[in-house]
């Protein structure tokens, strides 16, 4: 299922983009995904909302293959490990929890 709004689609809805910010902690974290949105090519923006209530946005990359996202339908619980890179704490890794 790819239910990734485009940048126009995102543009003209009207869900809260202010609400969501960076991850920046390192380690591993539950989560819900609220929505998916294409970003510039070759990226994709996932808003999440964390179990601890934070709303998150996790900018993902095609050379990580997404993290798999583009397959994780919206209203999913994943677990996202962030790992600190040069440039920052980045995701590096999600899976779907069953």
């Amino acid at each position: 299922m790819n239910d990734v709004m485009t940048r126009q689609e995102f543009a003209a809805s009207d869900h809260v983009r202010n609400d969501f910010e960076i991850n920046t902690d390192v380690g591993t974290f539950e989560a819900i995904v609220i929505m998916k949105a294409e970003a510039h090519e070759g990226a994709l923006r996932v808003f999440l909302e964390f179990d601890d209530g934070r709303h998150i946005i996790a900018p993902v990359y095609w050379f990580q293959g997404y993290l798999g996202f583009r397959k994780i339908p919206n209203g999913s619980r994943v677990r996202i490990s962030y790992m600190e890179r040069a440039r920052g704490v980045y995701p590096g890794k999600a899976e779907l929890i069953e």
